[in-house]
């Protein structure tokens, strides 16, 4: 009998054995796939924040070169603006198509607020273009810059699409940031 129960201690400590490896082993595999599906989410949100940080400094590209075509027509005269070869108001509508892609696209990588924001930076882009127009035609044989003839109201125009440009930029800047510092958190609550 003692062979017996020496034989079922035996076998029952090979099983506790075999049963302690297996659930070792199961433990490590899940762990490593755990890994595995952090390094791919965290692959993800890297991709994902480049490509939304590609997409706003494209944005920011096409306003810093509109904002100088923009510019040029202010510091212009209508009587440079409409003599012929000068394109300068041309340019600057040029823009307007520019600037409506790349803010389709931000609207589209988000967040809502950029997205907002980028929406009425077009309609003031296309606002103070206007007042531009308006006061070229207004004004055909001044020789004055457009920034002195224009009144009150058409100043409203200039001043929200200078005051636009640096919020579209802080906010693009908080979007990154606040992907990056919820990439961090999360793979810190894993």
């Amino acid at each position: 009998m003692s062979q017996l129960v020496a034989a079922a201690v035996g076998a029952a400590g090979a099983l506790a054995g075999v049963v302690v490896a297996g659930t070792f082993s199961l433990a490590q595999a899940r762990r490593s796939s755990l890994d595995r599906e952090l390094d791919r989410v965290e692959q993800r949100r890297s991709a994902d924040r480049e490509a939304r940080r590609d997409t706003y400094s494209q944005m920011v590209s096409t306003l810093r070169h509109a904002s100088a075509a923009y510019e040029a027509v202010y510091r212009s005269s209508p009587v440079d603006l409409r003599s012929s070869g000068n394109d300068l108001l041309a340019r600057a509508r040029s823009h307007v198509d520019e600037i409506e892609q790349k803010a389709n696209l931000v609207m589209l990588a988000g967040p809502t607020s950029l997205a907002h924001d980028a929406e009425e930076l077009i309609s003031c882009y296309i606002d103070a273009l206007h007042a531009a127009e308006e006061i070229v035609k207004e004004n055909p044989q001044a020789t004055d810059s457009l920034d002195r003839l224009a009144t009150a109201r058409q100043e409203t125009f200039d001043a929200a699409f200078v005051e636009k440009r640096p919020g579209f930029i802080a906010l693009a800047r908080e979007a990154l940031g606040a992907n990056e510092e919820a990439s961090a958190a999360a793979v810190v609550r894993l």
